[in-house]
């Protein structure tokens, strides 16, 4: 199955044609290197396939229902952001089905409804399945594997490196799970064992 595909993709910054009939397909499963001289456009082509970016020409197709993410720029966060508080947001449609259990629960509290009941079992079976049961062990894997440890887990996100800004950003993208990851140079700022991890 066909996860994306360019099609005759044509790119222009004012008179500067910096793509030129660009096509291809990724699918399912596979690992793809995109490998050129700076300025090529690589990072053109990325924010084209996420939507960031318009073109001139072409069709980009993503297979529906599939959850991409793009590691490139740092998006902002409130200044008192710890990086714990910065990676659990990688969770926040899991939180949000918590959230919305929980409203579930305090109502069947009160009422004995069988729409009610079934509209529990059906949030919880998904709640399961997206493993909201596994959050805890998601976050000290990701961690573990970035070597982002306790101690920085605590500091202040703002105060961090652009490095190390970088790394705690593609633990969060990867807490989401996406279906299709698009990174731009994400090997700049992690480590041997980062890397191979």
């Amino acid at each position: 199955m066909t996860d994306i595909a360019c099609r005759n993709i044509h790119k222009y910054y004012g008179a500067n044609h910096v793509l030129k009939g660009i096509s291809f397909e990724i699918f399912e499963g596979e690992r793809v290197g995109l490998l050129g001289k700076n300025g090529a456009g690589k990072t053109t082509l990325f924010k084209i396939i996420s939507g960031i970016e318009p073109f001139d020409e072409g069709q980009v197709f993503i297979a529906k229902g599939k959850q991409t993410e793009v590691l490139d720029q740092i998006p902002e966060f409130p200044a008192d952001y710890t990086v714990k508080d910065v990676l659990v947001t990688g969770f926040a449609y899991l939180l949000s089905l918590r959230e919305q259990l929980g409203k579930l629960e305090a109502e069947m509290s009160i009422r004995q409804d069988p729409v009610l009941l079934k509209q529990y079992g059906d949030l919880s079976a998904l709640f399961e399945a997206r493993g909201g049961y596994m959050m805890e062990t998601d976050l000290a894997r990701v961690c573990e594997g970035l070597s982002i440890d306790r101690r920085m887990q605590d500091e202040l996100f703002c105060k961090l490196s652009g490095g190390e800004q970088t790394r705690v950003n593609l633990a969060r993208i990867i807490l989401k799970k996406p279906d299709i990851l698009l990174l731009d140079e994400p090997t700049n700022h992690l480590d041997i064992k980062s890397c191979e991890w």
